[in-house]
């Protein structure tokens, strides 16, 4: 005998609820240790797309090399702390083996100090004081600074490395040491937008760090009070910091998100049932859900991070539609003596489509390359599954135990406002479909017309608030000192011939390249170089930049650099390998056109300076790009092809699955033009509205796919009953539809809408964007639902009608 689930619910009600609870205690033993998770470095969580460009005459083509699969690690630090030529692009770089203990260090803190009179005895001193306590603390490493870097002087015929800071060993400045420090960073071109500002009014100290809690912060932070005090601005960068300010939001918005989306959606259950347990009964449903979701999320070894923090919420929002559907049903059928069970019977069908499109939108983002986004899908995934079985068991196994509605709600359900509109929806509709069918057709030329026009962002800096000071001093920051993170590039020796870069033709063209992209490109603002670095001993010694002609010169000059560097504890390897067979350079850069961090725009305005200046290297070398810019670029990029790709599939898996549920072609494609006007529509707000796609706005499309559809399929389940059953002319068929489906499919919508306006108190830009889009989604996926699917139906009759298509169609 065929087991009936919502049969036994209805025997066995009370012992349904216990297993429920039972489960529930389950997924909350685990769900009360999941974990947020403030490491920005998820955000852009990629494949770091590496490209190689052939340098010479015939290099304007690149040599892809295949992908290397590893993350990119993020930093916003100019230099690492230890060796101030080398650029953070993996997580080894970060780690030293020395002074660890209990406290390895594991990310970056960066204190920039900014005033007019920078150079004076007073404030040097109060400055090298201040930093040297913060380095004795046990989280954080000794500083790397202008204070321990080291310079070039001509000394008579001879070429010399000495100290910037000459008080070495003694705390205090004198007056002629501060005007000594001043001369030397005056006359070193390299130091400037890398150590200290171009104005010169600003000095950068960084520090290795252990992970940092938000109270030892504000500590170590209150240790700079005493410049503050002296009137020097200070400003905190690095990756600890950002950690911190992200966890802080985190935090701030699951709370407030999930109230504000808890009390929106009870507001609308009571103002459509004007019933206690209508707004009770499916608000509990949704809280369980939730607790199983964060219970699977933790056991699938998942943490909330800015990409997926607002999954509780979404389960809320589209979950709860599924109980106003079975609420709704209940209300329909008590009057003439339906049990809750039978109701639920009746709408069990639409749940199950609703929930399996709807699931279908989320898990197209398993075929994104980024790994937040497939979390986000699969856990959003799971809980409205969650959802939908609790609604098909949890409820009505609560609605049997409780009281039966009373006839003022019943009235109210039936004949009030909303069943009102819906009546004279319906009318607008037989009256005026052409003019439904006109605006879809504005709606695809306005997509086709905007979509190649949505910008993209990755700049997770910009994740953070408008107003909020962090952001702001780093925007500051990165202005000041040239870029919060370099393009990483690297030359190669043909063959990787031994000393090729010990050559001074070949080095001369390097540096040839090197200025080119500095005088192309106002976005580069320095380049640190093995080139850049001869170039300056050349300037010292000789009083002219470039690189010698003379083979000796190099030679001597080299051994120079070497040296400095190591005086300086930089690894010369950095910049040039061992061999001299290779050469890396870091090049610094902003948005010179935004005056802002760098962005997707600079980063690929400078790649066409780069690549465009090939021809100025040597014959036979090969250019690698790395670096955070690059692979912001490619990320935007992968961006949009996993926007694509998930939206697409989600679009064919969705039609396959009304296919199969209709066996009808033409309704399979009537069900698209609801969900496909909520996609095409959006894109025309994004533009409007200057709308971005970034980790969060990105996934919109997919959701809305899956959580539109449901209106579609909710209308055409009713449509092909009453065909069935009915003989009225089709106008009364579609009429009467609206009737029966409009008000559950626009209290579904509205209360999800209401839940996801309340994303537009978040913290973070991009969840605020989210909630817009979906806001704006789902509405035209209801409105096209009621007003555009029925205008096309009745034009597809009468275009069967016309062409003499039978059986004829009495419309």
């Amino acid at each position: 005998m065929k087991f009936d689930i919502l049969s036994f619910v209805g025997k066995h009600n009370k012992t349904t609820l216990v297993c429920i609870a039972i489960v529930t205690i389950f997924f909350l033993f685990h769900a009360v240790s999941l974990e947020l998770s403030g490491d920005y470095s998820d955000l852009l969580y990629q494949v770091e797309d590496t490209k190689v460009f052939d340098g010479g005459t015939g290099g304007a083509s690149p040599a892809n090399q295949q992908a290397n699969l590893e993350p990119l690690v993020l930093d916003t630090q100019v230099l690492n702390a230890n060796a101030n030529l080398q650029a953070n692009t993996s997580p080894s770089l970060l780690a030293t083996e020395e002074d660890e203990g209990d406290y390895p260090y594991t990310s970056s803190y960066l204190v920039m100090v900014e005033a007019d009179d920078l150079y004076s005895a007073e404030r040097l001193s109060l400055i090298e004081q201040t930093m040297d306590e913060l380095s004795a603390t046990k989280e954080l490493s000794e500083s790397s600074s202008l204070l321990n870097f080291v310079t070039l002087e001509k000394r008579g015929t001879r070429l010399m490395s000495v100290p910037f800071a000459h008080n070495q060993g003694r705390a205090l400045w004198t007056d002629e040491e501060a005007a000594l420090l001043k001369s030397r960073v005056e006359k070193d071109p390299i130091i400037k937008n890398y150590l200290v500002s171009e104005d010169m009014k600003s000095m950068l100290f960084s520090f290795q760090t252990s992970v940092l809690s938000a109270e030892r912060e504000l500590e170590i932070s209150a240790m700079l009070d005493g410049l503050r005090d002296a009137g020097i601005q200070v400003y905190i960068n690095g990756g600890a910091v950002i950690s911190n300010r992200l966890m802080h939001y985190l935090g701030r918005d699951l709370k407030a998100l999930l109230g504000l989306c808890a009390l929106a959606i009870l507001l609308v259950y009571y103002l459509s049932f004007k019933a206690k347990r209508s707004m009770l009964l499916p608000f509990s449903m949704s809280v369980i859900g939730i607790i199983w979701t964060f219970g699977t999320m933790k056991l699938l070894g998942y943490a909330l991070t800015v990409v997926n923090i607002v999954t509780p919420c979404m389960v809320l929002n589209l979950g709860s539609s599924y109980a106003i559907h079975v609420i709704g049903e209940y209300y329909a059928d008590y009057t003439s003596g339906a049990t809750s069970i039978e109701s639920t019977k009746k709408i069990l069908r639409t749940i199950a489509f609703a929930c399996l499109t709807t699931v279908i939108g989320f898990l197209s983002l398993l075929f994104s390359k980024t790994p937040a986004l497939r979390e986000f899908g699969i856990a959003v995934g799971a809980g409205v599954t969650y959802c939908a079985i609790l609604s098909a068991t949890y409820l009505p196994a609560l609605l049997a135990l409780v009281s039966p509605p009373k006839p003022l709600q019943l009235e109210t359900y039936s004949e009030g406002y909303l069943a009102q509109l819906v009546n004279y929806s319906s009318k607008v509709v037989l009256r005026r479909w052409p003019v439904f069918v006109l605006i879809w057709l504005a709606v695809i030329a306005g997509f086709f017309a905007t979509k190649d026009l949505v910008r993209i962002n990755t700049n997770y800096m910009s994740y953070l608030p408008e107003k909020d000071d962090f952001g702001k001093n780093s925007r500051h920051f990165a202005q000041k000192m040239g870029g919060d993170a370099p393009f990483v590039l690297t030359i190669t020796a043909p063959e990787d011939e031994k000393n090729f870069f010990l050559q001074s033709e070949n080095l001369a063209k390097v540096h040839d390249y090197e200025q080119a992209v500095l005088s192309e490109s106002d976005d580069v603002i320095q380049i640190l170089s093995f080139a850049s670095y001869v170039s300056f001993a050349n300037s010292v010694y000789s009083g002219e930049a470039g690189i010698p002609a003379s083979s000796g010169l190099l030679n001597l000059l080299s051994r120079m650099v070497i040296l400095m560097n190591n005086q300086s504890k930089a690894d010369i390897g950095a910049i040039l390998n061992e061999e001299g067979s290779s050469l890396t350079l870091f090049v610094q850069n902003f948005d010179a056109e935004d005056k802002d961090l760098m962005t997707v725009a600079s980063a690929a305005r400078i790649e066409k300076v780069m690549q465009k200046h090939l021809p100025l290297l040597p014959d036979g070398t090969k250019l690698t790009i790395r670096g955070e810019p690059h692979a912001s670029l490619r990320f935007s990029n992968l961006l949009l092809s996993d926007q694509k790709k998930s939206t697409y599939i989600s679009f064919l898996l969705v039609f396959l699955v009304v296919l199969a549920a209709f066996l009808s072609l033409s309704q399979a494609l009537f069900a698209l033009i609801p969900i496909l006007t909520g996609v095409m529509a959006n894109y025309i707000f994004m533009y409007l509205l200057g709308i971005p796609f970034d980790m969060i706005t990105v996934t919109f499309a997919s959701v809305a796919v899956g959580a539109g559809i449901d209106d579609a399929i909710h209308f055409l389940l009713r449509y092909k009953n009453n065909l069935r059953v009915s003989d009225l002319p089709l106008k009364e068929i579609i009429a009467i539809t609206i009737k029966e489906t409009g008000r559950p499919i626009i209290l579904t919508t509205l209360s999800i809408i209401a839940g996801m306006l309340m994303f537009l108190f978040a913290s973070y830009t991009p969840v605020r964007y989210f909630g817009t889009l979906m806001s704006i989604a789902l509405l035209n996926c209801m409105l096209s639902t009621i007003f555009v699917m029925p205008s096309y139906i009745i034009l597809t009759a009468k275009i069967r009608n016309r062409f003499g298509k039978r059986p004829m169609v009495r419309i």
